[in-house]
């Protein structure tokens, strides 16, 4: 398959997607939201690969500083040691966009359950038809997921 066959299908799987409730190709129409699994993803990003981001780009940045010594008198010398300030800017942004990604994981389940009370408030308790006590509102099994 070229590289044009698998865009093309890519662009087709992508008109397909919906946004409007409706079940995309092979979809669930609903939304739905795993505590559990947000919880071992921010348990991973803390544990794994934010440390492993920042080992990382410790290390890169030893490896470089050597070669640029080893260059100082060149031109290389200035060059690698513009790619180490490239390099030390892209592993500081990739650390911020951890991070963000991170807390937007964790804040997901009280922003959705949040949504969920204040909106079930919004809705009017309704009386039955036999008139005796009062029917609270739908409540949504959004804590299933």
């Amino acid at each position: 398959m070229t590289f044009h066959d698998e865009w093309a299908a890519l662009q087709g799987d992508a008109t397909r997607t919906r946004l409007n409730s409706l079940p995309g190709p092979g979809g669930d129409a609903e939304l739905k939201s795993s505590a559990a699994k947000k919880q071992s993803a921010v348990s991973a990003l803390e544990q794994h690969i934010q440390p492993d981001v920042q080992k990382a780009g410790s290390s890169m940045d030893e490896a470089t500083e050597a070669a640029a010594k080893g260059f100082t008198e060149w031109a290389t010398g200035a060059g690698i040691n513009e790619a180490l300030k490239g390099w030390r800017a892209s592993v500081k942004a990739l650390q911020g966009r951890l991070s963000a990604e991170k807390a937007a994981l964790s804040g997901a389940n009280r922003l959705f359950q949040g949504t969920d009370i204040h909106t079930g408030n919004q809705i009017p308790l309704l009386v039955p038809q036999d008139g005796k006590g009062i029917q609270p509102p739908f409540q949504s099994r959004l804590s299933e997921y």
